[in-house]
């Protein structure tokens, strides 16, 4: 299965709002999630106990004049962000700008774009913008222009040997978490942060075209087709009702519920029966005692390893008269670690199915669950690994044998080992990774002692991140993610304050759903994953500031200081954007500044800088005539 596929962890948060008055109240901070990943959205005050297990106990220390309600908690086996919305009158800010995934966002392709990813799963081969639901969230197809029109090619099946035994160690998806200078000019000028020294590594531009060599497989009638498949609910309420004996009471079920279906009906039935009822064998994975079962012995325990999952799908799928064929090879799942060199063995198995003459790749195996933080199987359907496009299969899957690739070019061990290390939520979320290109390992500017990495992302999506020393936890206030408005991009900053390996997460959010949610879980999801070393001579302690979750839900960006390393009484400037505000205000120490009205969303102030913290709050026009503010950033003084 997966490393750190499906991790997913909770926020509960109300807008933070200040009165200024003598009025004492509490200020509920935070950053990061604990125990699995964090970003530095929060408030101040909390602290996160290091616990693996559920949800996590916070406590808080009380600020005055500051009423921030904030919480976590984490749910193992799935890492996702969660914050509830600002107000109503910025989804009606989202809804009023007509967004459009696609459309309404500038985005930089270049030819040879290793992930240029132009909307949703499966959307590469769908005309007219299309819109269908992918699970529990609506995507958007469209068909890109560089796609090949030529003939998909020829496809030989491989000769199944006799008592041929597989013997996997297998790979599967798991919560992987131990716990878990500016000018004086109107408009600032950005200032790149990765410019590597000479001496520092440069990591190869493998320029990959990763085309389906079947331009038709994925197009707009299908991906209707698996979608509402995946939507019907009679199906999953039929199968989880059925007591089969037998295989072959099962097969005949699903060729009784799928009568007068398409194919791609069965074969998400087939997907389904198999999620519900074949749990991972947890035990025979981590004791190395995996042996090959055949589809009966694997009906009768309802265990078994991956090998298992694709020897009872391709049975399930002959009986139903489906063409499909179990294949090995190579995946970045619990086993994988970014900066391994090659596999010495396959490790993983999945399947692959032809529907009306075009194949297909499924790996139910990591469709059915993950391993939790306490190496615990948690049972979770995920529908992305159903039919999945091969260009984004490929970036965790690298088949024994290349035809199953199921692209034009196919691409070599050493490609594959070096491709970024996404997830799901990438391609949902149609993100593209400007720096480090083609890469799953960031760069380290020693002279800055930091990481950066640039990512775009449709209009209505947000990210958050952090960054974790290798076999600790994550380090607090090491990550600022901010938006660059003038390169239409988002900036992933991360400081280590250690030298060795570290790893960077990105977590992704669709704004104008989380907004329109009437529950408190609106989630950040994990969607890359990036490898960094520290030289032992480059470390520079930096602290950023801490921002809240309206921080990245308004694009914000802080051009300066980005270090709170501030020295008491002497002046600085605070330099920030805040789009769409209408009045931004300082308080040091408790203190109030007067309000500043801003034009462009630019603020600007010379300060003294104070003994203890500095706090940024806002007001946006809704709230012009309002005493409250929302806090935006903080400062804390070293």
């Amino acid at each position: 299965m997966v490393r750190g596929l499906n991790l997913k962890a909770r926020t509960e948060n109300n807008s933070s709002l200040v009165t200024p008055s003598s009025a004492t109240k509490n200020e509920q901070l935070e950053s990061g999630y604990g125990s699995t990943n964090s970003a530095s959205e929060g408030s101040s005050g909390y602290r996160r106990n290091n616990t693996a297990k559920s949800r996590k106990q916070l406590r808080h220390t009380p600020i005055p004049m500051v009423d921030i309600n904030r919480s976590k908690s984490v749910l193992h086996g799935t890492c996702q962000w969660d914050s509830t919305e600002h107000n109503n009158t910025k989804l009606q800010q989202l809804q009023s700008f007509n967004l459009d995934p696609i459309n309404n966002y500038h985005r930089l392709k270049t030819a040879n774009s290793q992930i240029s990813i132009d909307a949703t799963p499966f959307q590469k081969f769908i005309p007219n913008n299309k819109i269908y639901n992918n699970g529990n969230s609506k995507k958007l197809c469209s068909k890109t222009t560089n796609t090949s029109t030529e003939h998909s090619r020829k496809l030989h099946t491989p000769v199944k040997k006799d008592n041929d035994i597989v013997n996997y160690s297998d790979n599967w998806d798991s919560d992987y978490s131990d716990d878990w200078e500016l000018e004086e000019d109107e408009k600032p000028k950005i200032t790149a942060v990765m410019q590597p020294s000479p001496t520092e590594s440069k990591i190869p531009d493998n320029s990959l075209n990763l085309i389906p060599s079947d331009p038709t497989a994925f197009e707009a009638s299908f991906c209707h087709k698996r979608q509402a498949a995946i939507d019907n609910m009679s199906y999953q309420q039929a199968v989880d009702s059925w007591k089969a004996k037998g295989l072959h009471d099962v097969a005949k079920l699903i060729n009784q519920l799928s009568s007068g279906k398409n194919l791609i009906d069965r074969a998400w039935i087939v997907f389904y029966w198999v999620s519900q009822n074949i749990e991972y064998d947890v035990e025979a994975y981590f004791s190395g005692n995996i042996h090959h079962q055949t589809a009966a012995d694997i009906f009768a325990s309802r265990k078994g390893v991956c090998d298992a999952f694709g020897t009872i799908f391709e049975t399930l799928c002959t009986a139903v008269q489906i063409e499909c064929k179990k294949i090995s090879g190579y995946a970045k799942g619990y086993s994988f670690k970014m900066g391994q060199k090659s596999f010495t063995r396959t490790n993983h198995a999945w399947n692959v199915l032809r529907l009306d003459g075009h194949w297909y790749l499924v790996d139910s195996t990591w469709g059915a669950g993950h391993l939790d933080s306490n190496n615990h199987n948690q049972k979770e359907l995920n529908s992305f690994y159903f039919l999945v496009p091969p260009e984004q299969m490929i970036y965790r899957h690298l088949p024994e044998d290349s035809q199953w690739q199921l692209l034009m070019s196919s691409i070599s061990m050493d490609d594959f080992i070096h491709l970024p290390y996404v997830l799901p939520a990438f391609f949902e979320h149609n993100l593209d990774i400007v720096s480090p290109h083609h890469s799953n390992t960031a760069l380290f500017n020693s002279n800055l002692g930091l990481s950066e990495v640039l990512v775009r992302a449709p209009s209505d999506v947000t990210l958050m991140g952090d960054i974790r020393e290798s076999g600790s936890g994550k380090i607090e206030t090491g990550s600022l993610i901010q938006y660059d408005t003038d390169r239409q991009q988002w900036q992933c900053l991360f400081a280590p304050k250690l030298s060795g390996s570290h790893t960077l997460t990105i977590f992704t959010r669709r704004e104008i759903e989380a907004l329109k949610s009437k529950n408190t879980e609106n989630k950040y999801s994990c969607a890359i994953e990036f490898s960094l070393h520290v030289p032992s001579d480059a470390v520079k302690i930096k602290h950023f500031p801490l921002t809240y979750g309206l921080f990245t839900q308004c694009k914000c960006q802080i051009f300066e200081p980005l270090d709170d390393a501030l020295k008491p009484g002497s002046k600085t400037t605070i330099h920030c954007r805040i789009p769409n505000a209408y009045c931004a205000r300082l308080q040091l120490d408790g203190k109030w500044l007067s309000e500043d009205i801003l034009k462009d969303g630019i603020f600007k102030r010379q300060i003294t800088i104070p003994q203890r913290e500095i706090t940024m709050y806002v007001k946006f026009p809704d709230k012009k005539n309002s005493s409250s503010y929302d806090g935006l950033f903080r400062y804390s003084i070293k």
